[in-house]
C-alpha cells in the first residue's frame, strides 16, 4: 500500500472513533440533560423522535468508516491482533446502531404513543409500561456500550 493510503486509512480510523465517542459524550451528557431540563415532557418527546434516527445513522456512517479504515489496513498490513479486534468492535457497533435505528426506536415510539394515549384516558397498561421500559433500559444499555467500545477503539487503533 502507499504510504498515502496507509495514512489517509489511519486518518480515516482515528476520525471515526473521535466522531463515534464524540457524539455519545456530546448527546448523552449535554444535549440530552439540557434538553430534559429545558424542555416540557412533550416537547422534549418531540425533539428526541427527531433527534435520533440521525444520531443512529451517524453512529452507523462512523462504524462503516471505522470498518473500512480497519479492513485496508487490515489486507495491506496484515491482519495483526489489534486490527483484528478493531475489526470486531466496529461490527459490533454497526450492529448496535443498526438495531437501534431499527426495529428498536420505531418499537419504543409505537409503545410510547400507545401508553400517551392511555394516560390520556386515566388507565394505563402496567404490561406496556414495562415493555416501554425495557425497550428504553435496552437503548441506554447500547448506547453505554458504544461509548465503552468506542473508548476501547481509542486504545486499539494506537497499536495499528
Amino acid at each position: 500500500m502507499s504510504a498515502f493510503l496507509d495514512s489517509v486509512m489511519q486518518y480515516l480510523q482515528a476520525l471515526a472513533v473521535a466522531v463515534l465517542v464524540g457524539k455519545v459524550v456530546l448527546l448523552s451528557f449535554v444535549v440530552a440533560p439540557i434538553l430534559a431540563k429545558s424542555l416540557d415532557q412533550e416537547a422534549f418527546g418531540k425533539v428526541v423522535r427527531r433527534l435520533f434516527p440521525a444520531y443512529y445513522v451517524l453512529g452507523m456512517g462512523t462504524a462503516a468508516a471505522g470498518l473500512l479504515s480497519a479492513t485496508v489496513l487490515g489486507s495491506t498490513r496484515g491482519w495483526t491482533l489489534p486490527v483484528l479486534i478493531a475489526v470486531g468492535i466496529w461490527l459490533g457497533i454497526l450492529a448496535a446502531e443498526s438495531y437501534c435505528r431499527a426495529p428498536l426506536t420505531p418499537q419504543s415510539n409505537a409503545m410510547r404513543d400507545r401508553l400517551k394515549e392511555q394516560e390520556q384516558h386515566g388507565v394505563v397498561d402496567a404490561t406496556l409500561k414495562q415493555a416501554w421500559n425495557r425497550l428504553h433500559q435496552r437503548s441506554l444499555y447500547l448506547n453505554s456500550l458504544v461509548l465503552l467500545a468506542g473508548l476501547c477503539l481509542v486504545g486499539v487503533a494506537r497499536q495499528f
